[in-house]
């Protein structure tokens, strides 16, 4: 056993993020980690990292743990330099220095050479340089580059390929797909199948799980439960799960609503019968008539004690009521107008950076309903592209719109938001006709504040309902939008899946997310060196 967790938990102040986790990680385990946003997965895995300590609960490690952490910086030098583990940092230098004293000639020194050189070898001194440049081009990386001056998505990838350098038995890797595009996603898969070490996985890139992970675990409402096979197998099998809880859950309700109706019937009779009046009766006939009440209410009121014992065993054996998960938005809106058939028409698309072209003989033409998905390598150009077709970009050539289309864009980081300062400008920018009921229903069902809250105050996870909520509300004939999944987990990202398979106009998308362009994309164009070439749908 690598990590060995027993009835774990994690507090803040009043606030219980997980508990009662029992989780075991033996070699070579593949374990898929997943839950909405601060559900605890990056808790967790601090915990089995030894980093944290639980507050209750034992978290026992045996062996070598590396963690992916979601915030660090890469260092300074060459990337060669930055993903170079320390101990062979130290390595090398004694090397060297045992290297130098050889020529004194004595045996202290051909000693200290012997064990610095044994010491080199065992940390994978002498391949380290040929693996180093294997993980960094399959990371997209340049093993020459300044690590002080990289972007935060290569910053991102070069922690990834410092830690997969870094000899450990259990990997805990925390988004490990963020900032790697459809070759990098990949080479990670094969990587990580080669490997003879356990990998812990949080991430929210289901073809990814899906490729790699033998089990499943979900943190959902402070709980851990655990899943055989990769993401799409537990959740087919959480459905099933889930319908049996239900029928589970009516069946119970039906035998104690039924059981509760015979207490109550039980219970009134047993007044009755105790209101008994000696004057409806003969003379003769009194003391049987008032014999006959007693017994009955006598019979009536331990029924109704033995129902009411009935029912509370019912109760504590009863199924759980199944988890009303809020993601979809269901409104009575007036359908979208079906719009241009023409849509986009581009031709001879030129775009330029530094004086240099980015873009370049660009030849395109969308109709109506299409849903188009942009891929490619990670600056390849997908929203440059997006951004020309905008006009937020300077670019020559034709852009051609349909007459009278009616656009919805979202960028990358909430670019759309800006200048909006509550929830009910928000929505009202993405549908004018939304009437004042309508922006508390949307607020009610997706569990966002009010119309009047603040833009400021809400959290993660509210901004991230909230950017459904305009999705599923606009009455916009296209939809533009660069890498929408980004910052939702798993279960927003089916939901956001949902709304744009559903969705009855035009979809122009750039994703990194493979499963989502599957299920949603009519058409692939790879934008990439220059141009853009459709791949398929």
């Amino acid at each position: 056993m690598l990590i060995e967790l027993r009835k774990v938990a994690r507090t803040y102040g009043d606030h219980t993020v997980f508990g009662g986790v029992e989780l075991d990680i033996t070699p070579g385990a593949r374990l898929a980690l997943i839950g909405a946003n601060g559900s605890g997965k990056s808790t967790l895995l601090r915990v089995m990292a030894g980093l944290d300590a639980p507050d209750e609960g034992t978290a026992l490690t045996v062996g070598r743990v590396a963690l992916l952490a979601q915030q660090e910086g890469a260092g300074t030098g060459t990337l060669l330099e930055a993903v170079t583990p320390p101990e062979l940092h130290h390595a090398q230098r004694a090397f060297e220095v045992a290297s130098a004293a050889l020529g004194e000639g004595t045996d202290a020194a051909l000693l200290a050479f012997a064990d610095a050189e044994e010491t080199y070898r065992l940390v994978g001194g002498y391949d380290f340089a040929g693996r180093a440049a294997a993980v960094l081009a399959g990371l997209g990386l340049d093993a020459g580059a300044d690590a002080a001056r990289l972007s935060g998505g290569q910053t991102r990838r070069t922690l990834l390929a410092r830690l997969l350098l870094s000899p450990a038995d259990v990997y805990l890797l925390d988004e490990p797909t963020n900032h790697l595009d459809l070759d990098g996603a990949r080479w990670l898969e094969t990587w990580i199948a080669s490997s003879g070490a356990a990998f812990v996985l949080a991430s929210h890139d289901r073809a990814f799980l899906d490729a790699v992970a033998t089990q499943t675990a979900e943190l959902e409402r402070g709980r851990l439960t655990m899943y055989p096979g990769g993401y799409s197998e537990a959740m087919e099998l959480k459905a099933v799960l889930r319908e049996a809880q239900e029928r589970d859950y009516d069946a119970y309700k039906r035998r104690r609503a039924a059981l509760d109706e015979e207490r109550a019937r039980r219970a009134s009779k047993a007044r009755s019968a105790g209101q008994y009046n000696p004057k409806r009766a003969s003379d003769g006939d009194k003391l049987l008539a008032k014999g006959k009440a007693q017994n009955a209410q006598g019979v009536n009121a331990s029924a109704a004690r033995r129902l009411e014992r009935q029912i509370e065993r019912l109760d504590d054996h009863a199924a759980d009521k199944p988890f009303d998960d809020r993601r979809m938005l269901r409104l009575d809106l007036p359908p979208t107008p079906p719009g241009p058939a023409e849509v986009l028409t581009v031709r001879d698309l030129r775009v330029c950076r530094n004086g240099q072209p980015v873009l370049e003989g660009i030849n395109l033409h969308v109709r109506r309903g299409e849903k188009v998905a942009l891929t490619g390598p990670n600056g390849g150009g997908k929203s440059t592209l997006l951004g020309a077709l905008l006009g937020t970009l300077p670019h020559a050539g034709e852009v051609r719109w349909g007459a009278g289309l009616t656009r919805y864009a979202a960028g990358q980081h909430g670019e759309e938001l800006r200048g909006l300062d509550t929830v009910g400008d928000a929505l009202l920018d993405a549908n004018p006709q939304l009437t004042p009921h309508q922006l508390h229903e949307v607020a009610a069902q997706l569990w966002l504040p009010g119309p009047a809250a603040a833009l400021g105050s809400l959290s993660g996870g509210q901004r991230t309902r909230l950017s459904l909520a305009r999705l599923s509300v606009t009455r916009a004939q296209l939809l533009v939008l660069d890498e929408p999944t980004n910052h939702l987990n798993i279960h927003m990202i089916e939901a956001l899946e949902a709304v744009l398979v559903a969705f009855p106009g035009t979809v122009l998308f750039a994703s990194h997310d493979r499963t989502l362009v599957q299920r949603v994309a009519t058409r692939v164009w790879r934008v990439g060196g220059g141009g853009v070439v459709e791949v398929g749908g």
